[in-house]
């Protein structure tokens, strides 16, 4: 019997995979565009997407004039462009006027919306992708440059070539644990931190953003990804870091969130010297269910992040796709924050992989009727994960080895029933009767 309620298994099922067949349902995707904005291709809630844009150092209102503008796909790039150059232009008076604390903010938000305008172009060679790109860099060298804290551009040596990183040190520069961070899939290195409210420099840790392969400015040079080589990544961005003297080598740590959940524990895997990891928003296991049971637009993304157009070479490589059979090669301590209902791993795939995990000191939290996103609570998601990186790196034990949370609307935490979770069950609170 097959449940109406669970996503199943859907390999077998004849999927709309290439170029053409999405175009010819176009339609389809516009008039969800119309209801939904850019929630039609994701998960959360539109209001909750918003929360996640204030996060990461939108400002509201720039979201909802943009918001309101498009009407279609097509207006995409033309409206975030728009909304960036206005945001640039007050940046470059305020510049001009000596006020450089307010032109930095002004330089960051022009940043995103720059960002923005880029996401629906899957092309390295598109003339309008490269120009953005160059917009981008040059907004976001000003927000380095007036930045109150050391920051700086960073090039990563790679297999012949360079991957780019933005590296955040803490005021002192004095030797203290240090964070690599790998985005998603859809983001890049200068969005995944908010360097306005860089929550780990607050904690006393300094931070690196990596575009990886297929990620960012790494598709500006053409470095694709494959199925392993974030791994390789992750290892030639430590050994980089443990070079710099403002870093302690035996405190490197590692955040990965959506696709990166899938390469940062690779990074664990590839190198020793990660002494603590935490991933969220899971992509664990199968990928058949980002790239053949969701919008069209991740798999298309993901072909030209891999530099092919062709499915069969793209499938191959997908179905090797899995850190299933080596989660025991997860040695250091690993936290793990998940959505109940992210069907990208569903929450009892996270939990395989969660108990499977070699980490002696490892913690689950399961963020009640939320997706993929988290979205309702990435504000807590950062915080509370930089708390617990900044605690393990310093060597703080925690109150419990192993631990299972399920975290409420108003950020309570339950206990779990293991029993019913390993069961597939949809009601896991453990009742306090």
């Amino acid at each position: 019997m097959r449940r109406l309620d669970k996503v199943g298994e859907t390999t077998t099922i004849a999927h709309t995979r290439n170029i053409r067949d999405v175009k010819s349902q176009r339609w389809i995707i516009e008039n969800l565009y119309r209801l939904l904005g850019r929630g039609s291709f994701f998960w959360d809630n539109p209001g909750e997407g918003l929360g996640i844009g204030v996060v990461k150092g939108h400002n509201y209102f720039d979201l909802m004039k943009t918001g309101e503008r498009i009407k279609s796909i097509d207006a995409s790039c033309k409206e975030n462009t728009a909304t960036a150059k206005e945001l640039e232009r007050v940046a470059r008076r305020e510049e001009a006027l000596g006020h450089m604390e307010t032109a930095r903010e002004f330089y960051h938000r022009a940043v995103m919306f720059y960002e923005a305008a880029a996401w629906p172009i899957f092309d390295s060679d598109d003339p309008e992708y490269l120009w953005l790109n160059e917009k981008l860099d040059e907004c976001f060298d000003k927000v380095l440059a007036y930045s109150p804290y050391p920051a700086e551009r960073v090039e990563i040596p790679f297999n012949g070539k360079r991957l780019p990183a933005v590296l955040y040190l803490t005021p002192e520069r004095e030797k203290a644990p240090t964070v690599l961070v790998i985005p998603g899939m859809d983001e890049r290195k200068e969005r995944v931190v908010n360097p306005r409210d860089n929550w780990y420099l607050k904690r006393g840790m300094n931070c690196m953003t990596l575009d990886g392969p297929g990620q960012g400015a790494s598709l500006v040079r053409k470095i694709w990804v494959d199925a392993e080589n974030h791994g390789e990544a992750g290892k030639a961005a430590i050994d980089y870091l443990v070079e710099r003297r403002e870093v302690d080598a035996n405190k490197i740590g590692v955040w990965g969130n959506s696709m990166g959940s899938y390469w940062a524990p690779l990074i664990a895997i590839a190198d020793k010297r990660v002494r603590a990891l935490v991933t969220a928003m899971s992509c664990y296991y199968d990928k058949n269910h980002i790239f053949n049971e969701t919008s069209p637009n991740f798999r298309l993304r993901f072909m030209w992040m891999a530099g092919t157009d062709t499915d069969e070479e793209f499938d191959r490589m997908a179905s090797t796709m899995t850190l299933e059979g080596r989660e025991h090669l997860v040695r250091c301590p690993n936290l793990v924050l998940h959505g109940e209902f992210d069907h990208l791993t569903n929450t009892v795939e996270t939990y395989r992989y969660f108990d499977n995990l070699g980490s002696e000191i490892k913690e689950l939290r399961i963020y009640e009727n939320q997706f993929h996103g988290i979205a309702r609570f990435n504000d807590d998601i950062y915080m509370s994960s930089a708390d617990w990186l900044r605690d393990r790196l310093n060597g703080k034990p925690p109150e419990q080895k192993r631990r299972i949370v399920l975290v409420d609307n108003e950020r309570m935490e339950h206990p779990v029933d293991e029993k019913a979770l390993a069961r597939g069950l949809s009601y896991i609170r453990k009742d306090a009767s």
